[in-house]
């Protein structure tokens, strides 16, 4: 009796479900407990979720007003798009023009005669693509074109090119002009007729015409066959000019300007015009003015976003009067001094600033009884009007030159909001090569090829265009463009400017950057090259001359020079770092600068959302304390299935016995049945 295991056996008793119930009588308090904490941990994570995502709205709002260019813009209109259309950039001279464009700019275009097809062949030699201005007459009905003559842009490289038996084609020329990328594109064109060559300069303007000068292998570099049938130069003019080089013309307040390009930069500070047809007395107004929409507009989204995040934290942390309920995060000290340390930015005065606005409260911005940013948009106006930078040194870091020939660039967390007086001692310099006596115009096989380092960058050989050349402006012409053209000086940005010294009878190579980095040296030359045009070894009598750095002092300390600009290196002003674009030296005024407000308000946003910040590592307690809720769980569940045995093991020990006492009862009562005297009564 007492090895009976089955719940109920000997009472018909449901054991099992009385034990289920008990058990589960006993979890309830614990398991709703542990349930309530898990809820409520869940909904704080959540909400710091919504918090994270608000704060992270408020500083995406941030990051255009942190950049000084946001302030600075300056707008262009026109009143006629379809004939020019303009823009402007913050350096922009305010004003109204009256503008006409009577000529747009084009890129010189030849073409070669037909060839039976693409992959006819040319001929081999040597093609030398030069730019320039070229005087050429086409041809009309019956009289001839003329070839008058070229002048070379020196700001343009020249193009060498070996045709042999591997591209002597006409696709293969084309190819070879288009993977030099030099300036120069070339096409074929098929028609009925058969195939043409068409070679288009890349750029326009008069100044970027094209010279053709081939050295053909078959003795003949002047006729119409072979590689010379690719010629375009004074000597033969075998190709046709299909479309002339031109500059554009316009008139700009009745003053007549030319430019290389339908693009102008350059005629009127800042603006950048874009020439889109010609049309000669229809004039088009074109107006430029500061605009502050774009700047309201972001000062706008500033406060919206403000507010938003405002809201968030009123909802997560206030309490509802009605409700008789505060917000799931209220009290909490990570969301409470977050809004306090943005609150308290967002209040105080900026340093380092000396207009008129020096607070947000300045320009109309306030915050109002239910924590909210309050903006007054005719005030925001009046300062916009008044004084825009003062409105963007409220914002973006800044630094202000009174001397308009020191620009700020930049700073570093080190620098410290202030003014700081500014002075050179030695301006910057450009490294330069002054050549020996030049005693002959004549480029032949003995004095054509020289190599030259530029700043540290050695070119390969620089082989001249053996020629007499007119003037000793011409040869500094071909002089720097072959140098500018030199693919190893090109991969590094590296140029020179080429001079002629008349009064020293020399050529002077300059280089086009600053500092001491800057130096010329020529290391290899012909035999005839320092005699006749005074190209000399860095080892001879005349060496280049280094460019100099900037030198001077920052905030009374001295600070370091590098190329044209200035940066402190001590002080309150380290890290500051200026660009000195002229050559004055002395006192150069005062900078001040100032950090402004989106700096300190990201400082704070960094230190609340960054993978290491207070809402991270907020969350992360809040995920350890449910990890912390589930082990309490299984402690939980382990204690109810012990219990559950215990239960068990008692009521099926209650069980057994009852059953024995229920086969001890139902013994004795056949028992006492049996008895005689059991029997009498019964009758």
């Amino acid at each position: 009796m007492a090895g009976i295991t089955s719940t109920g056996l000997g009472s018909g008793l449901n054991i099992s479900s009385m034990v289920s119930q008990l058990v589960q009588a006993e979890r309830a308090p614990f398991a709703a407990r542990l349930d309530r904490q898990e809820a409520e941990i869940q909904s704080k994570i959540s909400s710091f979720g919504n918090f994270k995502s608000a704060l992270s709205a408020f500083r995406d709002s941030l990051s255009a007003l942190k950049n000084l260019s946001s302030f600075q813009k300056i707008g262009a209109t026109s009143s006629d798009s379809s004939i020019v259309s303009a823009s402007a950039e913050s350096n922009a001279d305010l004003g109204n023009y009256k503008i006409e464009v009577k000529q747009l700019a084009q890129s010189h275009a030849l073409a070669t005669g037909y060839f039976a097809s693409a992959n006819a062949v040319v001929g081999t030699g040597t093609l030398t693509l030069k730019f320039g201005t070229t005087d050429y007459t086409p041809p009309v009905d019956a009289t001839p074109g003329s070839y008058n003559g070229f002048t070379q842009n020196p700001d343009k490289g020249t193009l060498t090119l070996e045709i042999d038996s591997s591209n002597n084609t006409l696709s293969g020329i084309r190819d070879a002009i288009n993977n030099a990328k030099a300036g120069v594109t070339a096409v074929i064109v098929n028609d009925s007729g058969g195939s043409r060559l068409v070679l288009n300069s890349s750029e326009t303007g008069a100044e970027n015409s094209l010279q053709i000068s081939v050295a053909d292998d078959d003795g003949n570099s002047v006729d119409a066959s072979g590689l010379s049938v690719l010629s375009f130069n004074a000597a033969a003019a075998n190709l046709q000019q299909t479309q002339m080089a031109l500059d554009s013309k316009i008139v700009i307040n009745g003053l007549e300007v030319t430019n290389a390009s339908n693009t102008i930069k350059d005629a009127l500070k800042g603006v950048t015009l874009n020439l889109q047809s010609a049309q000669s007395e229809k004039i088009v107004n074109v107006s430029v003015s500061q605009s502050n929409d774009d700047i309201k507009k972001l000062i706008e989204g500033f406060v919206k976003s403000f507010n938003e995040l405002a809201k968030t934290d009123r909802s997560l942390t206030g309490y509802d009067a009605a409700q008789k309920a505060g917000g799931i995060l209220q009290g909490d000290p990570t969301v409470r001094g977050g809004m306090g340390q943005l609150r308290s930015e967002l209040g105080r005065f900026i340093q380092g600033l000396e207009g008129s606005a020096k607070t947000l409260a300045h320009i109309g911005i306030r915050t109002q009884r239910d924590g909210t940013l309050n903006l007054d948009s005719s005030k925001l106006n009046e300062a916009l009007n008044a004084d825009r930078s003062s409105v963007a040194a409220l914002f973006a870091a800044i630094g202000r030159p009174t001397d308009s020939g020191v620009i700020y660039s930049s700073n570093t967390v080190d620098t410290k909001p202030g003014t700081y007086a500014v002075n050179i001692t030695q301006a910057a310099t450009q490294g330069f090569l002054n050549g020996g006596a030049v005693n002959s115009l004549v480029v032949d096989g003995d004095n054509d090829t020289f190599k030259i380092k530029v700043d540290g960058v050695l070119s390969a050989d620089i082989t001249l265009t053996q020629a007499t050349y007119s003037n000793h402006a011409a040869l500094a012409a071909e002089i720097q463009s072959r140098i500018n053209g030199d693919s190893a000086l090109k991969a590094k940005g590296i140029s020179v400017g080429v001079s002629y010294d008349d009064v020293n009878n020399r050529f002077v190579i300059q280089s086009k950057n600053y500092g001491s980095e800057s130096q010329v040296e020529i290391t290899q030359v012909d035999i005839n090259s320092e005699a006749t045009l005074g190209l000399k070894l860095a080892s001879s009598s005349t060496e280049g001359t280094g460019g100099m750095d900037v030198a001077g002092s920052i905030g009374g300390l001295e600070a370091t020079g590098k190329g044209q600009e200035l940066t402190a290196t001590a002080g309150d002003a380290q890290g500051l770092k200026l660009l000195i674009s002229d050559t004055k030296t002395g006192d150069r005024g005062e900078v001040g600068f100032s950090r402004g407000l989106i700096e300190r308000l990201d400082k704070v946003l960094a230190g609340l959302l960054d993978s290491k910040g207070a809402i991270k590592a907020r969350t992360d307690g809040l995920e350890k304390n449910l990890e912390k809720i589930q082990e309490s769980r299984e402690r939980l569940e382990s204690r109810m299935s012990d219990f559950e045995k215990r239960l068990l093991d008692r009521f099926n020990k209650m069980d057994a016995l009852l059953g024995q006492f229920q086969s001890i009862s139902s013994y004795l009562s056949q028992q006492l049945a049996a008895l005689p005297l059991a029997n009498q009564n019964k009758k």
